[in-house]
């Protein structure tokens, strides 16, 4: 049972996405503060947005705090320390100086970016935990963000605010001033929940995370995909790519991909169902997608009506097979049941990819999509993963419930990092 606090705690989580647009990173935030409230009911739950409306449509009963406070607040922690002696617990309920004249000199500046840094502060130091919602950001292709990141986790322990990682996709990190950052803050933290155990597991060894802070949980989507698992078999095949410079897949992909699958499709006389998993800017999945269906004639849907994570649960479960360049589009059918063949090129999709191919086993392919024979190598996994869709939804599922149950049982460690008592230090 969780400690008898005052009444109610207060939790404060930074999301994966935030504006709501990447439905993976959304499914693995609404799971996380479904399982936050199980441990406690009376919770007041407060999450980082750049989008206070999508958050609030997407996850009823959450606070908005605005993210750009945060950005504003860690700038002003860069000025020089004679202006600012950096961050320490005598200095926590003051923001962003303890001279009151600096603040009401920014104020007068700023005075919208101060108050959105000041709804920060105010949301951070009532905290009783601050944690971070699934994400993939804390590796070298999002070094900017993650440095963020590191750096106000690294302001909450030293302010004595318990802290946890859930669900995260670390690495790959080769930048050796974003190890050394890392390798600072992360042994501090209370407790780190890591998604795959193949490539995340010795990287934090590396950086000396003590081993009982850490449990390998699978990712926390995968609840939401398992719940949502059908009785039957789908009949379609599901196709997703992202294009991206983290990814480094483009247009010869694509390519290859329309050839193989849409004459798959035919040959089988089924459905080519696309799925969105990002839905945002300038590297949507949506028209990527478009661009693969322009043209076919065939039958299919591109997947521009998908809107939710359960709606592309939904839209997966009617698929035998997915083919899929995103992270999430294999993990919401793998977690049905559905066998995925994942394509890669970058380190950073080849880590996700492959530990996620250690989760869940045989049902799980990854492919290089820049190497000479990928259109064969396609062709040859699909054809495989068809004939042996049957027999391989029981075992997927039962890697699926056993990661449902190890997240869990992780996820039931979270209260005993606030002590019993606790109480928040009055806010100036």
């Amino acid at each position: 049972m969780p400690p008898d606090l005052h009444n109610p705690p207060q939790l404060l989580v930074l999301p994966g996405t935030h504006d709501c647009a990447n439905l993976g990173d959304l499914a693995m935030l609404q799971v996380a503060l479904e399982r936050l409230k199980g441990l406690w009911p009376a919770a007041v739950l407060r999450v980082l947005t750049h989008d206070a409306a999508a958050l609030t449509a997407c996850c009823p009963g959450v606070e908005p705090v605005p993210l750009r406070g945060r950005n504003r607040w860690l700038k002003v922690q860069a000025l020089p320390r004679w202006l600012f002696p950096g961050i320490r617990p005598e200095f926590r309920r003051s923001f962003p100086l303890r001279a009151d004249r600096v603040w009401k000199l920014g104020l007068f500046l700023w005075p919208a970016q101060y108050r959105m840094a000041r709804r920060f502060v105010e949301a951070m130091f009532h905290s009783d935990l601050f944690v971070m919602a699934g994400c993939g950001v804390l590796a070298d292709v999002f070094g900017f963000n993650a440095r963020r990141i590191l750096d106000t986790f690294d302001a909450a322990h030293r302010c004595g605010i318990p802290t946890a990682l859930l669900s995260q996709g670390i690495g790959p990190i080769e930048d050796p001033a974003l190890f050394r950052r890392a390798s600072e803050v992360l042994p501090h933290l209370g407790r780190i929940f890591i998604r795959e155990r193949r490539a995340t597991l010795s990287l934090l060894q590396r950086m000396s995370v003590p081993g009982e802070k850490i449990a390998v949980t699978g990712d926390d989507a995968v609840e939401l995909a398992f719940r949502e698992r059908r009785a039957d078999e789908g009949t379609g095949i599901g196709v997703n790519l992202r294009i991206a410079r983290y990814s480094l897949l483009g247009q010869p992909a694509v390519d290859v991909v329309r050839h193989v699958l849409t004459g798959k499709a035919g040959q089988h006389g089924v459905r080519l169902l696309g799925f969105p998993i990002s839905c945002g800017g300038a590297e949507s999945d949506l028209q990527t997608l478009a661009q693969l269906f322009r043209g076919w004639e065939g039958r299919g849907e591109v997947g521009d009506n998908l809107r939710t994570p359960v709606d592309v649960v939904r839209r997966l479960s009617e698929c035998r097979v997915v083919v899929t360049g995103s992270y999430h589009g294999a993990v919401f059918a793998l977690s049905q049941g559905i066998p995925a063949v994942c394509l890669a090129e970058s380190a950073y999709y080849q880590d996700k990819f492959r530990g996620l191919a250690d989760q869940f086993g045989a049902g799980c392919i990854v492919l290089r999509a820049g190497e000479p024979d990928f259109a064969h190598d396609l062709a040859a996994a699909f054809d495989g993963l068809w004939s042996q869709a049957v027999a391989l939804r029981p075992p997927l599922l039962r890697a699926a419930e056993r990661q449902v149950d190890e997240a869990r049982a992780a996820y039931a460690h979270l209260p005993s990092l606030i002590a019993p008592g606790a109480s928040r230090p009055a806010f100036e």
